[in-house]
């Protein structure tokens, strides 16, 4: 585990993403975490930085952090932070599993632009049958 305070370059983080990516696997054949960070560094433009951490790794990154937040404020902050986590997966359940069933729908129907708009509009054949 490495425990650092200064980075040799800072990204201020205005939004982020997350997804998986199972094609690069670590050394347990486990999928890595892929982070999508959009920000400045240093007051420069807006950069899109990428990043791979697999799995085992993010574990111990995220132990790290909450070891920082635990020693510097507290077992409650890292409760808090903990609560929040759980939070946003909860809340990323919600809708990842709202946007498998969009695609699995499309899929099911004649063409993507049926399902989105309940039948009205159509990017398939369907719209000269009708």
């Amino acid at each position: 585990m490495h425990i650092r305070r200064d980075p040799s370059r800072l990204l201020i983080t205005e939004e982020a993403g997350a997804g998986l990516n199972f094609e690069m696997r670590c050394e347990h054949g486990t999928p890595s975490l892929s982070l999508h960070l959009y920000g400045r560094a240093n007051g420069g433009p807006v950069e899109d930085l990428g990043v791979l951490l697999p799995l085992c790794r993010t574990q111990e990154l995220l132990g790290a952090a909450l070891a920082q937040i635990e020693v510097t404020q507290g077992s409650g902050a890292v409760d808090e932070f903990v609560a929040g986590l759980l939070a946003a997966k909860e809340e990323g359940v919600r809708v990842l599993e709202q946007r498998f069933a969009q695609h699995q729908a499309a899929q099911q129907a004649c063409c993507e632009a049926s399902v989105f708009t309940d039948g009205r509009e159509h990017t398939c054949s369907a719209a000269s049958q009708a």
